[in-house]
């Protein structure tokens, strides 16, 4: 079963000032042993997300672009 979990957060600037919390979150795989133990497993995928919960794009590691509005945001 695939599942996210929260990894972090961090503050991003958009070019007119607005500020933004943008949360990041890793896809994990959980998968039951053959001794009935479950084994999670994280996966290359990361999503991120506007504190309103819009979906953000990354463009480079500190370049990111809310989908719902095309705005470009900086990591500060």
């Amino acid at each position: 079963m695939k599942f996210a979990k929260q990894i972090g957060s961090f503050q991003a600037k958009s070019d007119d000032g607005e500020l933004h919390t943008i949360f990041e979150f890793q896809e994990f795989v959980s998968v039951l042993t053959s001794l009935g133990n479950i084994s999670e497993s994280e996966t290359p995928v990361k999503k991120w997300t506007t504190q309103e919960g819009y979906a953000v794009s990354q463009i480079n590691p500190d370049t990111y672009r809310i989908v719902r509005t095309n705005e470009i945001i900086r990591k500060i």
